[in-house]
């Protein structure tokens, strides 16, 4: 097998291994593979092995890879107020939804253009400083804003681990991304998805009922510096 095959198959074998462990099925976990800072031809080549979830992090580079045919962009990155009508016409789902300026922008924007839009809310769960997105303080606001929506759709939350302490200080935090389900569904909100994990993480992010794991490194290796 050629580079990408190869860690393709080491990548399923850890998702599967973690999947068993968690006493979950490996089709209630998608793989988003993370081809920021990568040639476009990266995505072809991982479409052609059969993935079709892509994540990117930054507007610029997003527009010149997508749309592709058989490949479908999850736009994974802090997303900007004045960057949401481009990225909602190119993603099949917004990953990094962090403001509430940002959030009325991606319903007012849904309903002009007519796209049945879907996206989640980035939550910030750590006390880092450097990390966006809603705090548990600020989201019931944001949840009884969304429940209003009738172009956009919430469906779920992004999550992110601290960037030391490796898998044991994420699983904690997976934790309480999960319990996140539950407020929204006292605000009359049903969500599907939790998007955590990451190459190093990812084993406790589907101990924690990660739906979408956003791999890049040990998928892609390291990334190219994209002119």
């Amino acid at each position: 097998m050629n580079g990408l095959a190869q860690r393709l198959a080491d990548l399923e074998d850890r998702i599967c291994r973690a999947c068993a462990a968690a006493g979950r099925t490996r089709s209630s976990v998608q793989l988003i593979a993370v081809s920021k800072r990568h040639p476009a031809s990266a995505i072809d080549e991982a479409a052609a092995l059969g993935l079709t979830e892509f994540g990117e992090n930054y507007v610029q580079e997003a527009l010149e890879k997508f749309p592709r045919s058989n490949a479908h962009l999850h736009f994974i990155g802090s997303l900007q107020r004045n960057k949401v009508r481009k990225v909602l016409g190119i993603s099949s789902l917004v990953h990094g939804v962090g403001s509430l300026s940002v959030l009325e922008a991606i319903e007012r924007i849904a309903g002009e253009e007519g796209w049945a839009s879907n996206f989640l809310l980035q939550v910030h769960l750590t006390d880092e400083p450097t990390k966006q997105g809603f705090s548990r303080e600020e989201l019931p606001l944001a949840l009884e804003c969304a429940a209003k929506f009738r172009h956009a759709s919430l469906k779920g939350f992004m999550a992110m681990a601290p960037l030391e302490g490796g898998a044991q200080a994420a699983r904690p935090v997976f934790a309480q991304a999960r319990g996140l389900l539950e407020l929204a569904r006292h605000h009359g909100i049903n969500p599907e998805i939790l998007s955590m994990g990451m190459s190093e993480d990812l084993e406790a992010a589907i101990a924690e009922g990660a739906t979408h794991v956003r791999v890049g490194t040990a998928l892609f290796g390291n990334r190219e510096i994209l002119e």
